[in-house]
């Protein structure tokens, strides 16, 4: 699969930094930012899962790609809805 080293690196990288920053006060989980973090490490980490096939980390990280489009749509229904400030950027008032 082309890439897949590549991608292998970015998935980790992706995922870690978000739950550090979340951990650190610095994004929330109603920031794009968090969310799409997210989403981008766990569908790297699917596309990496497909060749050679491993079916349960496959499973798991697509189920996480999808929580993660779920927590974006979410975030954008909150702020459409004015719920949330469009320009929030940290956890920290």
């Amino acid at each position: 699969m082309p890439f897949s080293n590549e991608i292998s690196l970015i998935a980790p990288v992706a995922l870690l930094a978000a739950y550090a920053l979340l951990n650190l006060g610095k994004l929330t989980p109603d920031h794009y930012t968090y969310q799409w973090m997210n989403v981008i490490g766990a569908a790297a980490l699917t596309y990496t899962t497909i060749k050679p096939l491993n079916i349960g980390v496959l499973v798991t990280e697509a189920i996480w790609t999808l929580i993660g489009l779920y927590g974006v749509w979410k975030v954008w229904s909150k702020r459409r809805a004015g719920a949330l400030p469009p320009n929030a950027t940290s956890a920290v008032s």
